[in-house]
């Protein structure tokens, strides 16, 4: 009897035992899967906020390059006959009044040193350009003017500048007859800025050496010799003038020299006609006799 009941608690306790040690086991496994599931969900936490953030990079990055325009050739086509005959009416008068010679690029600046003229001995006005750059555009419609007094323009072209998409011209196998002066108009790069015209190796080291921008980068479009005596860097007013307009509607005002851009175009091509008539000796008197040019001379009298 003694055996048996002493096996009896024996027996009780390795159940007590075993159903301690299963709950225990049941419990860490239980432990387990919690801390598995823990760390499935971290991981998922973590990948997607790392996948999250590869999105946002990649979502800037492609934004990034969206908005970095790249430069493309717009069309560059003749010149209505609008465009053509305002440029020619606008050449017949000047204006009245004072131009301003404060230009946004600064005023034109005295050159020294040996005069430019071409092979015949005409004196030269030389143009180095580029189609995609708005500065330019602004700038060919008063040097178009004051050329214009002089000489002859044929096949002169017209575009929207791939920068700022301003209305212009372009002086891209235009061709240009005078009596008294000689013009060079090169467009040394496309509106894609790939290479269009090519410059001798005396206009290369004109531009290199007198071509420099106005925050001070060498060289810089626009880029205007005038005659080895003058020169203008950069635009000759406010780009901004024309924005929103198209060559026909930029030609039309013109006509219209009492308000922007006629009036701004017009006071940069009397400008222009002044220095040029300083370069070939005041021919033809009409045109370096006018009350616009007198005007301009008097004003370039303080321009260093």
């Amino acid at each position: 009897m003694a055996d048996d009941s002493r096996h009896d608690r024996q027996g009780r306790t390795s159940t007590k035992f075993a159903a301690k040690k299963a709950a225990t086991e049941r419990i860490a496994a239980a432990r387990a899967a919690q801390a598995k599931a823990n760390r499935r969900r971290n991981v998922m936490v973590a990948g997607g906020s790392t996948l999250a953030v590869v999105l946002v990079v990649g979502l800037i990055v492609v934004v990034g390059l969206s908005s970095k325009k790249k430069l493309s050739a717009t069309a560059v086509v003749a010149a209505p006959a609008s465009v053509s005959s305002a440029i020619t009416s606008a050449a017949t008068s000047t204006l009245s009044a004072t131009p301003d010679i404060s230009l946004v690029g600064g005023p034109p600046s005295r050159l020294t040193g040996a005069k430019l003229t071409n092979s015949a001995g005409l004196p030269q006005v030389l143009y180095v350009g580029a189609e995609y750059c708005p500065n330019c555009g602004a700038t060919r419609w008063p040097l178009a003017i004051a050329l214009s007094r002089f000489g002859t323009f044929s096949n002169l072209k017209t575009l929207t500048s791939s920068e700022a998409s301003i209305p212009t011209l372009s002086f891209r196998g235009s061709s240009y007859t005078s009596t008294f002066i000689n013009f060079d108009g090169k467009e040394q790069v496309d509106g894609a800025n790939k290479p269009l015209e090519t410059l001798s190796a005396a206009e290369d080291s004109l531009f290199n050496n007198f071509g420099g921008s106005p925050n001070g980068s060498t060289p810089g479009y626009p880029f205007i010799d005038f005659g080895g005596i003058w020169k203008q860097n950069g635009t000759s007013y406010n780009y901004t003038e024309l924005s929103g307009m198209t060559p026909e509607t930029v030609a039309a005002s013109l006509s219209n020299v009492a308000a922007k851009p006629g009036s701004t175009i017009k006071a940069s091509a009397d400008v222009y006609t002044a220095i040029i008539c300083q370069m070939d000796g005041g021919k033809p008197a009409n045109v370096c006799t006018a009350t616009g040019v007198i005007a301009a001379t008097a004003a370039l009298a303080g321009a260093k």
